[in-house]
């Protein structure tokens, strides 16, 4: 009897533990895969461990920048994500996006992510972003509950109309920059 009790002591606790884990890997893996743009990479720290941070390049944000929604509702054909419209309190969509406050970033993980990564791949990512011709895009997977988790990065050559548009920016800023300063004797 009394080694019948030790050994369920010592079972309870890792069965315990073994249901936990298969009910957050069956969390991790459900959900809808929708591939963002990315922009403003640090592909790793050393005192916190190897992970590519960014922030995310949602397709319609700039209308909504200077104040970053608590909702977003996801729009196309995933994996393809069209449009990104800010989701009011109350309104039905199919496919939301939700920050949570607990998370690394709080309110603004809808602005910010990171994703980690091993050694190997974190090299391979530094040289990627170091290259000016290519758009970063982090694979996100969207719950129904409307929380998120990136879960893959993947980098593909910039379009024309990204250069374009890359172009013109580089432009505007070298217009906005002021003259140099005049130098009196």
């Amino acid at each position: 009897m009394m080694r019948a009790a030790r050994l369920l002591a010592v079972i309870l606790p890792l069965a315990g533990l073994a249901g936990l884990w298969v009910q957050s890997d069956s969390h991790y893996r459900t959900g809808t895969e929708w591939e963002v743009p990315i922009e403003g990479f640090d592909p790793r720290d050393f005192l916190r461990g190897h992970y590519v941070e960014f922030t995310y390049g949602w397709p319609g944000i700039d209308e909504f920048r200077d104040v970053p929604p608590e909702a977003l509702c996801l729009s196309g054909e995933a994996p393809q994500l069209a449009a990104v419209t800010v989701l009011p309190t109350g309104q039905p969509c199919t496919h939301p996006v939700r920050a949570q406050g607990s998370g690394v970033y709080g309110w603004d993980a809808l602005m910010r992510g990171r994703l980690y990564i091993g050694q190997d791949r974190a090299t391979e990512l530094q040289q990627q972003l170091q290259k000016s011709d290519q758009r970063g895009i982090v694979t996100i997977r969207q719950r129904e509950d409307g929380s998120f988790t990136p879960i893959a990065i993947r980098f593909r050559p910039l379009t024309p109309e990204e250069i374009a548009e890359r172009d013109a920016q580089n432009e505007g800023a070298e217009d906005l920059r002021l003259p140099p300063p005049i130098m009196s004797r």
